[in-house]
This record gives structure tokens, sequence and C-alpha cells, in this order.
């Protein structure tokens, strides 16, 4: 079940921090850092200076990214930058955004959602990584706050929820309104009333929350309250550590996307196009196109009869392939381990099983360290990188299927690497939340007993 609370957010200030598109940002896991300096000079008040602040050459325990944050977050109350809510609230947040010529707006609801395991199972389908998860558990130490979402998804096929939130915020304007540089916009609502607070909450306490994005934040927050309850310390109310900011989204919401990510090779020794094709063709149909658009629409109509196809550009190679796999028992051969249908009918299970390993020698562990393999979100971008800086092959796929994200993990199971990108990104710095706690009986620790 999810247990979910009202809270007195914390929301930029435009009388002093100017233009609100100007101090928002996509999520820290998407920041390199050509666009972290990009951010630091749009505006002096970019969230970008708490969630993935710059290092320096002298920096120590004392002084640091982190401890930086820290030092805006207050700087920021002070100056009244950022003002927290008179009273607390949840807070409606609606994404409109295009994708191929189509308009979705993709409805979700910010509240803090209990991280007692009691109340209920979260599902996640992404592995997770020990730095990312020590980058963000040093950075909440610091601050004590939740600064970006959790994008959770919750099952319900009557759309109750929203159809409550849509009645109440008729008429309702948004406390904030934002465009990102991918085009859409992004406006949050407030709403107050505690019935409608109340009879959201049980409701949701029927549903299970499953993780779209933010893997790595929500593990850090179960981390951050271990760390919280050995110290003896204790949460003076929701806002605090046993608690996560999160944004929660009905998977079945007619404007959640899934965007796919295609695969591009590089810097294989000795690949040629012909020979892989010739290996290929054992167990997939191998179909030719002259153009990109009858490629991508032959793509997604294999996608559509429930295939695994896959599109193929390489350099050296005269138009473009179409890689439908014949047999879908061949992945219970190859595939070690023990794994669910759903999971060994994936198509990026498929791609890495059946072509980057079993033919091109990319294994799983040369996939996560990123090793001969780009990845990268547009069919166009993809295509045109091969011929440039050593790139050889495109990869492409369809995007993975919500019930597909929902059955793994529900069996428990992880997906392969880069197998979901919901669209657009839930944005960091529309609204955020400082943790109370009480430490008045905590116990002192060193960090080497951590």
């Amino acid at each position: 079940m999810a247990d979910i609370s009202s809270f007195r957010g914390y929301r930029y200030n435009k009388a002093v921090v100017g233009d609100l598109d100007r101090v928002v940002t996509q999520p820290y896991d998407v920041i390199d850092d050509k666009l972290r300096d990009e951010y630091y000079e749009r505006n002096e008040y970019n969230v970008v200076r708490i969630i993935k602040g710059k290092t320096k050459d002298m920096d120590n325990p004392n002084d640091n990214q982190y401890t930086r944050a820290a030092e805006y977050w207050n700087k920021w109350i002070e100056e009244r930058a950022l003002i927290r809510e008179a009273g607390p609230a949840i807070y409606p947040y609606h994404q409109e955004y295009s994708v191929e010529g189509r308009t979705y707006v993709r409805k979700g609801l910010v509240a803090l959602v209990s991280l007692d395991e009691k109340t209920g199972k979260v599902r996640a389908h992404e592995k997770t990584l020990s730095g990312p998860k020590a980058d963000r558990l040093k950075l909440m130490k610091a601050t004590e706050a939740n600064d970006g979402q959790i994008f959770m998804l919750y099952d319900d096929p009557q759309n109750r929820i929203n159809n409550m939130l849509d009645e109440d915020m008729y008429g309702v304007d948004p406390v904030m309104e934002v465009s990102d540089d991918l085009g859409a916009k992004h406006r949050l609502y407030r709403l107050s009333r505690p019935s409608l607070i109340m009879d959201i909450g049980e409701i949701l306490q029927d549903f299970e929350l499953f993780i779209a994005d933010g893997h790595h934040r929500y593990e850090t927050a179960l981390n951050y309250m271990d760390y919280c309850k050995r110290r003896n310390w204790k949460p003076m109310n929701a806002e605090s550590f046993d608690h996560r900011m999160m944004t929660l989204v009905n998977m079945h919401d007619p404007g959640l996307t899934i965007l796919p990510t295609h695969r591009v090779v590089h810097s294989l020794d000795g690949f040629d196009p012909a020979s892989f094709l010739a290996k290929a063709a054992d167990d997939f149909e191998i179909s030719e196109y002259n153009d990109r658009a009858a490629l991508y629409d032959a793509l997604s109509e294999a996608g559509g009869a429930g295939g695994s196809a896959f599109g193929f550009g390489a350099d050296q190679l005269s138009g473009y392939r179409l890689l439908t796999l014949k047999d879908p028992a061949l992945l219970d051969r190859i595939v070690a381990g023990e794994h669910t249908d759903t999971w060994r009918r994936l198509d990026v299970t498929v791609l890495h099983a059946a072509l980057l390993d079993r033919l091109l020698g990319i294994s799983a562990e040369k996939l996560e360290a990123y090793s001969n393999v780009r990845y990268v979100r547009g069919r166009d971008e993809a295509l045109d990188m091969v011929g440039k800086n050593g790139n050889q092959a495109a990869f492409l796929v369809n995007p993975t299927r919500m019930d597909q994200v929902r059955d793994v993990a529900l069996a428990g199971e992880r997906m392969p690497q880069k197998s979901t990108d919901f669209f657009p990104k839930l944005l960091t710095g529309m609204v955020m939340m400082k943790m109370k706690i009480d430490k008045s009986m905590g116990l002192a620790l060193y960090e080497a007993e951590e």
C-alpha cells in the first residue's frame, strides 16, 4: 500500500529569483558537466548548485560540493529565494509535451510517501550502482532535504485519483509554470483541502508503487532512514527521514510515454556488417529498406504485432535492415539464469543476448560499463552517428511497454541496462522538502561505523 502525507513544500519566490524557467533543471543523473555549466550561468539561484554542485581543487571534508549545497539551502531561505508554504498541501504536477507530432498531458501528484516497508512494498525494475547511491547519500546527509523527485507509478485502471484531483482543480491556477529545454510545459498546482487529501490517501493505500525513475534516489532514502535511526534521531512530523517526496502517476494515464533507448556500437575490432548479418540470418528474418521512414514504420509494425525486431544501420552498408526474431524460444536456450518469460521476451533482452553478446562479444559487463556501446534517445540521431567518431552500427529498438515494466517488477526482477525512458523527465526545483529531525536523544557515532 502507499501511505501518503501532505507537506509544506519549499518553492521558488519569483519576486527574488526572476524567470522560473532558469532556476529548474533536469534530474541530476542526466546533467553532464556541460549542462551543469549552462545551468550555473542561467541564474545564481539555479537548483543545480544544490543537486550537482561543482567541485574545487581545494575541496575537503569541511568544504565540498555537499557542504556548499547545504549553505545554498540556508542562504536562499534567508534571502527568501525559497519560501516554505504557509500550510500543508499536495501538489498535482502536469506535464504537456509532444512526441512525433502528437501532444500529451501526463498527470502526476507530488506528496510525501512513507518509507516504512510495513505499509507496503515498492517495486523496482532497474539495477542500482553503489557510486550514485553514495553520492546522493552524502548530499542528503549535508542538506537534510528532498530536492529531486522520485517518479512512482500506481495501478488505477478506473482513474479514481486523477478524477478526484481534476474535480478539485477546476478553476485553480498553477502556482508554478515553466518550460524546459525540450519544449515540455510543466505546471504545478497546490491543493490543501483536508478531506480530499484523506480520501486520496485512503484509495492509494490499496495500491502498490512501482519505481519508474529514481531507483538510486529511493534506495538512498532508505539508507538515510537507517542512518538516522542508528543515531536514535526521531522524525518530528511527516516532513522527515521516514518519508520521501515522490511524484505518483497512474500507469493507465493516457499521457504516460515510454521512449526507446537505441544502441550505437563503436570501437569493435574487425567488425564487418556483412559478416554480422550473415550470422544473424540464422535466427532473424532480415528485410532491407532504402529509406528511414520505411524502416521506422516496419519497426513499429513489428512491435505492435508483439514480435522482437530491430532496425539496423551500419558504416559501409547500403540502406537499412530490419532484423525480426524467428523463434522466441531462442532466448530460453541462450539466456542464463532464472528469469520469467516476460523478462526473456523484452526487446532489450533479445538485443543484448542474441545480437550484442552472442554475435558481437559485447557482454553484460561491457554494457554496464558503457564499453563499445553508446545509448541514444533519437532514431535519427543514432543513425546519424554511424560512421563518425568510431561508431560502426546502430540498433534501433521499440519502446518497452508499461505492462512489461509492471510484470517484471512484480516478479522481483530487474530489467537490463537502459530498458525504459519515461518522457519527459520530472524537473527538479518545482517543489522541495526540508526535513524536520529531533536529534535531542541522538547517539554519537563515527562515520567509520557506517
